[in-house]
């Protein structure tokens, strides 16, 4: 095997395996947060957020609202389990218009650490990086099979 071949493999495979187990990580925390309990929240602010990092021409979607769990006060910033970047300003209006400040919403929030706390259960991402994951495995196999 060569040494651009070597690179190749060894590079795929962590790179699968990194995808691979951050899917499986995410779908498992989504398994688990259905069973998470929910109270009515009020928004306080939700605003659109332009991405000013050097390589980003992107929109994020910043929220906050309150909610009480066993009467104790809590504070959210998380409309779901990760910031999503929006690359269109439109997608990211779509989102900020759902949550207008003193709109009651549900929150979702997880029983043994009530800080923890979103206003939609969802990865959008898991399912993609398992099928990355999967397919940059194949890919080594196919690599290795071929070398013999």
């Amino acid at each position: 095997m060569t040494f651009e071949t070597t690179i190749a493999v060894l590079s795929s495979t962590l790179v699968g395996a990194g995808a691979l187990f951050y899917g499986l990580y995410q779908r498992n925390k989504l398994r688990r947060c259905e069973a998470w309990p929910q109270v009515m929240g009020t928004i306080r602010k939700s605003e659109i957020v332009r991405d000013t990092g050097p390589d980003s021409s992107g929109f994020f979607v910043s929220v906050l609202y309150d909610y009480s769990v066993n009467g104790e006060p809590h504070q959210g910033d998380q409309v779901g389990f990760r910031n999503r970047s929006y690359v269109r300003k439109k997608s990211a209006e779509a989102v900020v218009a759902r949550y207008p400040p003193n709109r009651s919403v549900p929150v979702f929030y997880d029983p043994e650490k009530p800080a923890d706390a979103v206003l939609v259960r969802e990865y959008p991402d898991s399912i993609l990086l398992i099928v990355i994951g999967i397919g940059l495995l194949v890919l080594v196999v196919v690599i290795l099979l071929a070398q013999k």
